[in-house]
């Protein structure tokens, strides 16, 4: 191991322990090899030194040669570029085709619920994505599937384990987190399939009927041999802390801890994410809304520790703001999240200061 200047990465050395900002938020985690995208997300943070190993390990060269065709590419499209993100995005995809299919076999009894067995894919994504510093690049990117169930569940699963990995809580709870995220929408397998795959709008009958899945879906497993946690996670993910949410309107403590944790990554995944009928929503609108109303309706460990780390994930990447001109993100203002710096040509533009300005989309 070595403390090397940031100014001298390169392509290929390995992080030797887990960097944070000064402000104590992840930006890459032990392990992680670096690539062009890895050093450029180091030096937005301001960062001195880093400890790498000894030893550097390859990088696949094409990512690196499609990265130097074009270097006016937004951070977004030369990840996109990749080929591990490619390869990740036709792993995910297939695993949510096999999601589908074992929902199914529990549902009608074919086969147990094996906790184990159904996350195993989950973590190998994760570690295909470079950790938790990785899932936010890989699913802000992966914005043009519409399903609604299954992508969604594993991508949720993916955020429910890197914000328990973020919280620092023990392994074991990060494991109930990780099988809860995907798990909590078994019920919609047990729904009318029109209404699950409805590609409108649903009214507001429709979203009445749909509430039941918590229901089904807790009915489904509650004599099932598994963590307690984890039925919980079905039956509480859209309980809010001031007793809004549902099916039982129940308020701060009586909701499960690591169902606060779905909870969140459930509203997260699903207002970023493409649907037939509605276009995504820009994340730092979500951040936004989290900042102003986060603290009455979720857990407060759980948004906080959300917020001030998500935002990380977006150093770096290029936004369009309100008034049509774009640029980087190169700083993110604590105490304004939702409202960061970007660099617009030579121009420094504070939001936070530009009241008038925001972000409308990640480009």
């Amino acid at each position: 191991m070595k403390l090397v200047s940031v100014n001298k990465l390169e392509p290929g050395m390995v992080v030797s322990e887990n960097i944070y900002t000064l402000d104590d938020r992840l930006v890459l985690t032990k392990g992680t090899v670096l690539d062009s995208n890895g050093i450029e997300k180091i030096k937005a943070h301001s960062l001195y030194n880093i400890f790498v190993e000894n030893e550097k390990k390859p990088v696949a060269a094409s990512t690196e040669k499609k990265e130097k065709v074009d270097p006016n590419l937004s951070y977004s499209q030369r990840l996109k570029n990749t080929e591990s993100f490619i390869r990740f995005k036709q792993h995910i995809e297939e695993n949510a085709e096999k999601l589908e299919e074992s929902f199914r076999l529990i549902a009608n009894e074919s086969v147990p619920l094996d906790v184990d067995k159904l996350t195993e894919p989950v973590y190998h994504l994760f570690v295909e994505a470079g950790g938790s510093a990785g899932v936010f690049d890989m699913l802000h990117n992966l914005r043009d599937s519409s399903d609604a169930v299954y992508m969604h569940s594993l991508n949720v699963s993916l955020i429910c384990n890197t914000l328990a990995t973020w919280m620092r809580l023990p392994t074991e709870t990060i494991q109930i987190a990780t099988a809860g995220g995907l798990l909590h929408d078994i019920g919609k397998v047990l729904m009318p399939p029109d209404l699950v795959n409805k590609t409108e709008a649903l009214t507001e009958y429709e979203q009445k009927a749909m509430r039941e899945h918590v229901i089904k879906g807790y009915d489904l497993v509650k004599n099932m041999d598994i963590d307690q946690r984890i039925k919980n996670c079905i039956l509480m993910h859209h309980e809010m802390r001031d007793g809004s949410g549902y099916p039982f309107h129940i308020k701060n403590d009586q909701i499960d801890e690591v169902a606060s944790i779905v909870t969140v990554a459930n509203v997260y995944e699903a207002l970023t994410a493409t649907r037939t009928y509605r276009a995504p929503v820009c994340p730092f609108t979500i951040i936004a809304n989290f900042e102003d109303n986060g603290i009455d309706k979720y857990s407060p460990n759980v948004i906080m520790t959300f917020l001030s780390n998500v935002v990380n994930t977006f150093i770096a990447n290029r936004v369009l703001l309100n008034n049509g001109q774009s640029g980087d993100i190169i700083f993110v203002n604590p105490d304004h999240l939702s409202r960061p710096t970007i660099k617009v040509g030579d121009q420094f533009v504070d939001l936070s200061q530009n009241r008038n300005l925001s972000i409308v989309s990640i480009i």
